[in-house]
């Protein structure tokens, strides 16, 4: 057989356990995998030599925003999956939140233009989820989209053109547009907090004279996210559809997914890095460095999510890059600075070095860091695997390298606002990263091309779902 790449003496890890492995790749894709010594590079073939490396999936972020074409001098798709490619992420799913809301088939088509021109990974698209109209919810599933988002809270006026066809914040509109939905099969991710509360939440902060933390961690109460998910439980069950609540903050949010699993609804979830790794006493020094929407948690929460990684309660863990320029974070009233954190490049080197450390096992987090999530998006074997026929998206990682978090030398456009990550020491490093058989990262450097990314489709419900 004819390979084009080659790559010998290296240790597969997956979601599965660990193996010495030899693969050979042919077209952008897995063609062999074979003990290593029975797979040789012939002809043109180019050969990498993984002694003493780890050889993964490349990870799936199924949460993140590159901003384009809202606010490139934040980030946009050049910059996004350069930092993506950084981290060993080889797809990114991106949120519908754009110039204009990605409401209709022509927005997404739009999007897609740009990041087929920028990307250095696959990446897929999110379409707005909040439209009472059939023909766009149907319509965006027909042009590719990955899944739906939907916010139950409404975003300050500067931002609302962004966030078109995303707020919902009343029951009714939130049963039909999941009604819709669900008729196209597809997920539907969701911000979770009660716009109500979070109201209330702001009056007391500001009646009280609260500043600076505890400012904003009284005005994002966890009383309002638990309200949003225990609306969503009732909600899916309702309407059959396949709902994920995004970045799952609390024991109280947990207490609520489980109980939809008792029931038997179709409800998922994920943990992001800064909460598994930060509680409200970062927030509290780091002030609004650390302003995340929801907010940071007291510690005894950030061990809830541990356990429910653990325990399956959560299915995976996302990024939520969410980039802000450092001087959008130096304004005086914590309440009026956007929320977010840029994070790609710390997210998986970080998450596999707990894991190393005692977190878990490290064949479940390499699981939670690319397989689940493909699973959900219909995106798996293609991504998220190292088997025949999947795409070649590979890893290569040492694990016997010491490194630290140093935000100077990341790829994203807002590393300045990444404050909290800076100076974290760690074990393991990606050495490179290669999509559909080509490296775009190696070493610290970005040697991929931009255009090399192209936009990934779900396999729909119903569908085959091989490669």
């Amino acid at each position: 057989m004819r390979l084009d790449l080659v790559i010998i003496n290296g240790t597969l890890v997956d979601e599965y356990g660990s193996r010495p492995i030899d693969i050979g790749v042919v077209d952008g894709r897995v063609a062999q995998l074979a003990t290593p010594g029975d797979l040789a590079a012939t002809g043109r073939a180019e050969l990498i030599d993984a002694t003493g490396l780890w050889v993964l999936p490349g990870f799936v972020d199924p949460h993140v925003h590159c901003r384009a074409p809202d606010h490139p001098e934040r980030e946009d798709f050049a910059s996004g999956t350069a930092a993506a490619a950084a981290a060993g992420i080889t797809t990114i799913l991106e949120m519908p939140i754009a110039d204009v809301g990605v409401t209709s088939p022509e927005i997404l088509h739009a999007r897609r233009k740009l990041a087929e021109r920028d990307a250095h990974v696959d990446f897929g698209l999110f379409g707005a989820g909040g439209s009472i109209d059939r023909t766009l919810i149907h319509g965006l599933a027909d042009a590719g989209a990955c899944g739906y988002k939907i916010f139950t809270l409404e975003v300050p006026p500067d931002r609302r053109r962004s966030f078109e066809g995303i707020m919902v914040t009343r029951e009714g509109e939130l049963y039909h547009a999941l009604s819709l939905i669900a008729e196209t099969g597809l997920v539907c991710a969701v911000h979770a907090e009660n716009d109500a509360l979070l109201r209330i939440g702001r009056e007391q902060a500001r009646a009280r004279g609260l500043t600076g933390a505890d400012a904003y961690l009284t005005a994002h109460p966890q009383a309002a996210e638990a309200m949003a998910v225990a609306w969503l439980v009732v909600l899916a069950e309702a309407t059959g559809a396949r709902v994920h609540v995004v970045h799952v903050t609390s024991a109280w949010a947990l207490d609520l997914l489980r109980l939809a699993r008792r029931r038997g609804v179709a409800m998922t979830g994920e943990a992001c890095p800064h909460y598994l790794l930060f509680d409200e006493e970062t927030a509290r020094r780091f002030g609004s460095w650390a302003k995340i929407a929801p907010p940071l948690r007291p510690a005894t929460d950030r061990e809830a999510l541990w356990a429910a990684l653990a325990d399956g309660t959560l299915d995976f863990l996302a990024s939520d890059h969410a980039p802000f320029l450092p001087e959008e974070k130096e304004i005086e009233d914590i309440l009026a600075i956007p929320s977010g954190v840029p994070n790609l490049e710390a997210f998986p080197p970080l998450m596999l070095a707990a894991a190393r450390d005692g977190r878990m096992p490290i064949h479940q987090m390499v699981g939670l860091l690319g397989a689940r999530a493909a699973r959900l998006y219909g995106l798996y074997p293609q991504k998220g695997a190292l088997q025949p026929g999947s795409d070649a998206d590979l890893v290569l990682y040492d694990p016997a390298a010491n490194a630290q978090v140093r935000i100077n030398t990341w790829q994203s456009r807002s590393r300045g606002s990444a404050r909290i990550f800076d100076g974290i020491a760690y074990r393991g490093t990606i050495l490179r990263t290669i999509v559909r058989g080509r490296t775009v990262y190696q070493q610290g450097r970005i040697v991929g091309p931009k255009g090399w990314g192209q936009m990934v489709r779900p396999q729909r419900p119903g569908s085959d779902a091989g490669p």
